[in-house]
C-alpha cells in the first residue's frame, strides 16, 4: 500500500510515522510567502499540518503527481516540519 512518511522531531530526537494513503480523507496544499503548507486530514478525524520553506508549490505538485501515477511505495514528506 502507498504511504506518506512524516518526520516528528522533539528535543529528544526525531521519529518517523507512515500514514497509509487509503486513510487520507483530503490533502490541502497552499503556497504563501515562499513556503508550502500542507494539511493532511485523515479518515479518523486527525489532522496533520506541515510546513516547508524549501519546496515550491509547483515542485510539490509535480512530486505528488509522480507518486500517484507510479508504483512508488511511499511519498516522503520528511523535509516538512510537523506543526503542533
Amino acid at each position: 500500500m502507498k504511504s506518506i512518511r512524516l518526520k516528528y522531531c522533539t528535543d529528544n530526537g526525531c521519529t518517523f510515522r507512515f500514514v497509509n494513503r487509503s486513510n487520507l480523507h483530503s490533502v490541502e496544499v497552499v503556497e504563501k510567502k515562499g513556503s508550502v503548507s500542507i494539511t493532511l486530514s485523515l479518515k479518523t478525524g486527525e489532522s496533520v499540518s506541515l510546513l516547508s520553506g524549501a519546496e515550491t508549490l509547483d515542485a510539490f505538485n509535480q512530486r505528488w503527481s509522480r507518486f500517484e501515477a507510479s508504483e512508488e511505495i511511499f511519498f516522503d514528506l520528511a523535509e516538512f516540519e510537523v506543526i503542533r
